[in-house]
């Protein structure tokens, strides 16, 4: 009935469309058009609407920076990202990158790129200099595609443009079917050739002020690749060729995309486009920590339960840990605080919550961060081998091991090279693996947590203790080939332990057990140790990464039949010792310290380093080829001969043997027939070597008897421990029964008394042991001059007090006698007993 009919106007009233059905369905008047329009041609109807509500209706104004549909849009908080809006408003003057006439802000998601561009949006707009603005929303059937697009920029240039309304209108009334045709067609004619147009009038080349501001946020949500790359194209291109006429300036923020980091990196956008990174160097930290400050405050002022909240509430450290899980993405702090701030709760045990300290019960504190995420994940290919990647990453980072390069972690997890970069090109919005030197980026802190939590991942979970068998399994390969070429080494040798301790359930585990049963770990240590750099050497060397680590780890082990793995490579380490010991010569050296080994004087000093052996293979065998069996000492040495260029290195002098567990092992082994064979240490051995220490001690100084101070205190120690377990021996007797016995050893630095009295016990004990008495008056003379004595320039005196205080640097002879010895000295046991 209205075919016929012109500039018809509905006002109110409500329309019914009947169905064979007999059913009815009440519409609007708008709704009554759209009904209308089915059932008549699309050009006809359009026809009875004015160009203008066409085109509104075509647009997406929800999309604007001031549309009503975005209530409590982000924005910078005040006072923050400065610098950044700064940067933006100096490129849009002209200050720098004149031209540029392009901007890219990009930035991880939650950088808050969005509250960037809709603060510059409202300053522009303030000043009348933003022509048009289009904030697209993965979210939004309207602002997630291209269909309202143009219109929309179209519907902003005919608002503040008024000269461009005619000609806009008229596009429109000449092609009413111009919001069906495709991108290309809808530009050209609503956009580009309006303001073409105006151009050609002079509209922006007179002295009348116009806004030239455009700005498109969230290109990277707009569904497609494609068509993201449509849109950046199409308008970049008419910017270009037509730069003298359209005077305009054109900003888009969105996340780095591989295709529009593709985009921007080549001609002709690389030319034209100035980029801007949101990343620490605009120092996000410092503002994200004045957001939280603030935002506290309005919550202790205005919250319900303000009398409640201590002024002093939050803490540094909590605001500092915020921050700090923010990883600089301001998404994080304001999910806090939009979670603290609810007024039907109590913010205190809120703020508990997101610490960890109470159970989320039914919350959802992180809702906004988990629908951010899925959206992520959701559009990953083979997530399967994405999550499992990412699983990697991330438990290798827990351990705290130094991180794989991605080539690395490619080679360690057995991938193709190039697939851990191909794999994750759909996450670069909250990973980095851009470098393929460098270890995968977690940009969010709260991602990896995500990634781990069942109740918020779901689908996504990454399950630790799976991930952590993975790396075991990857461990023992690395272990196997023995790759020297690469740092798999380093991290097997140094994980593998842990992803065992984290790897969930052994006891049935029949795999795993038994690839650890036929793990070359021992057998390739030595190789591998004799790789290491001198920073790696101190570093396994105080933290005991050895393979005694890994017996003790099988000891306890919670595989089946653990004793049976344990003994196994137990095994393999006695046969290593005995393979070693067998290539010394039998001296009284290699007696010593094996006796020291065998001791455990090692286990109980303090300190005690690698220059120690050196020094004293020297000064304790200055006549006889010694060599220091260094394997007995730490798994990290085979047969070290004196001399060898290995202990000459400035690190020896920081490696310190003492307190490992695999002096504990080597102890044992020593001390076991069984297993030590022929060179088990017994009581032979300590006679061995009382008579080596003793000949030591008497030796006059010489050139070669020059040890330092810290290093003199192993020798008492051990002195006297090698008397406290020898045998008798004639020479040993001899030598300990001579009149005017003088020991030529240097001071102790500490202990001193302690270490002077249990040396002379030690003596005086052996002697009462196998001859009943000792001499009377029995007196040991101690020299640590560094010189002989000459009897015609020195008069030995008895001790004094002043000659046994520590740190001291009197060193004049002296002689000691019973009056030393503390009144139950019969209880006190020698050093390392």
């Amino acid at each position: 009935m209205f075919r016929a009919a012109n500039n018809v106007v509905i006002r109110g009233g409500t329309f019914t469309e009947h169905h064979q059905h007999y059913q009815s369905t009440q519409y609007s008047v708008r709704g009554m058009c759209i009904s209308y329009l089915r059932l008549t041609s699309l050009t006809t109807h359009l026809m009875f609407l004015a160009a203008i509500d066409r085109l509104m209706e075509a647009a997406s104004l929800g999309a604007l920076y001031n549309s009503g549909e975005r209530f409590d849009a982000p924005k910078c908080h005040p006072n923050t990202r400065t610098a950044v809006l700064q940067k933006l408003m100096n490129w849009f003057i002209g200050k720098f990158g004149r031209d540029n006439f392009m901007l890219w802000l990009y930035g991880p998601a939650g950088a808050g790129k969005s509250a960037i561009a809709q603060t510059l949006a409202e300053l522009c707009a303030a000043e009348n200099r933003l022509l048009a603005s289009f904030f697209f929303s993965k979210s939004d059937r309207r602002r997630n595609n291209e269909k309202a697009f143009v219109s929309t920029l179209s519907y902003q240039l005919w608002l503040h443009i008024r000269e461009s309304r005619p000609i806009i209108e008229t596009a429109i009334n000449n092609n009413p079917a111009i919001f069906l045709l495709n991108f290309d067609a809808q530009f050209c004619t609503l956009f580009l050739d309006p303001l073409l147009q105006l151009s050609s009038a002079g509209r922006f080349t007179s002295a009348i002020p116009f806004p030239s501001l455009i700005i498109i946020d969230g290109l990277d949500e707009c569904n497609g690749a494609e068509i993201q790359n449509t849109i950046l194209n199409t308008i970049s291109s008419a910017l270009q060729q037509h730069r003298s006429a359209l005077p305009f300036k054109l900003l888009i923020a969105s996340r780095p995309e591989y295709h529009l980091t593709t985009s921007f990196s080549v001609a002709p956008l690389c030319t034209l486009t100035f980029r801007l990174a949101l990343d620490d160097a605009y120092k996000p930290d410092e503002d994200i920590r004045l957001y939280l400050i603030d935002s506290f405050r309005d919550i202790r002022k205005t919250h319900i339960m303000r009398t409640h909240l201590p002024d002093l509430w939050p803490s540094e450290e909590d605001i500092a840990e915020l921050v700090t899980k923010s990883s600089g993405q301001f998404i994080y702090a304001a999910m806090v605080i939009r979670y603290v701030s609810s007024p039907q709760c109590n913010p205190l045990d809120r703020l508990k919550v997101i610490q960890g300290l109470l159970p989320v019960n039914d919350d959802r504190p992180y809702a906004q961060l988990d629908a951010l995420y899925f959206n992520i994940l959701s559009d990953v290919k083979d997530v399967k081998t994405v999550l499992r990647i990412l699983g990697m990453a991330f438990v290798l980072t827990k351990i705290e091991v130094v991180p794989l390069a991605v080539n690395n972690l490619e080679k360690f997890m057995q991938l193709t090279p190039g697939t851990v970069q191909l794999l994750l090109i759909d996450l670069l919005s909250v990973v980095d693996a851009s470098d393929n030197n460098k270890p995968i980026k977690f940009l969010h802190a709260s991602f990896s947590d995500f990634l781990i939590d069942p109740t918020r991942s779901h689908q996504f979970y990454i399950d630790p203790s799976k991930r952590h068998e993975e790396a075991a399994h990857f461990c023992i390969s690395a272990i196997e080939s023995l790759d020297i070429a690469t740092p798999l080494p380093d991290l097997a040798y140094g994980s593998l332990l842990r992803h065992l301790l984290l790897a969930g359930p052994l006891h049935d585990n029949a795999t795993l057990r038994e690839m650890i049963f036929n793990v070359p770990y021992i057998q390739h240590w030595t190789t591998y140790a004799l790789t290491l750099t001198d920073d790696l050497l101190i570093c396994y060397g105080s933290s005991s990464k050895n393979p005694a680590m890994f017996l003790e780890f099988l000891q306890t082990s919670k595989f089946r039949q653990t004793e049976e793995l344990y003994l196994h490579h137990r095994g393999i380490l006695d046969q290593n010792l005995r393979k070693c010991l067998a290539l010394i010569p039998l001296s009284p050296s290699l007696a010593f310290w094996s006796a020291v080994s065998a001791s455990g004087i090692l286990e109980s000093n303090r300190v005690v380093s690698l220059e120690t052996f050196s020094a004293l293979s020297d000064a304790l065998a200055a006549d006889v080829s010694a060599s220091v069996p260094g394997f007995l000492f730490s798994a990290l040495f085979n047969h070290i001969e004196v001399g060898n260029e290995r202990l000459q290195r400035v690190w020896h002098n920081h490696y310190f043997i003492t307190g490992t567990s695999y002096l504990r092992m080597v102890r044992e082994f020593l001390n076991d027939p069984s297993r030590a064979g022929t060179h088990t240490v017994d009581q032979s051995t300590y006679t061995t070597v009382a008579v080596f220490t003793v000949k030591f001690a008497v030796r006059a100084w010489d050139k070669t008897k020059f040890p330092s101070g810290k290093q003199w205190n192993f020798v008492w120690d051990t002195f006297s421990f090698m008397l406290s377990k020898a045998g008798y021996s004639t020479e040993l007797f001899n030598t300990l029964g001579k009149k005017n016995l003088t020991f030529n050893l240097g001071r102790p630095q500490y202990n001193v008394r302690h270490r002077v009295q249990t040396l002379f016990g030690a003596v005086r004990n052996y002697l009462l042991k196998f001859n009943g008495s000792s001499p009377s008056p029995f007196e040991i003379i101690i020299n640590w001059t560094g010189h002989p004595i000459d009897s015609s320039g020195y008069v030995i005196n008895r001790f004094t007090a002043a000659d046994l205080i520590d740190h001291r640097d009197r060193c004049q002879p002296f002689y000691v006698d019973e009056s030393i010895l503390p009144s139950d000295e019969d209880t006190q046991a020698p050093a390392g007993q």
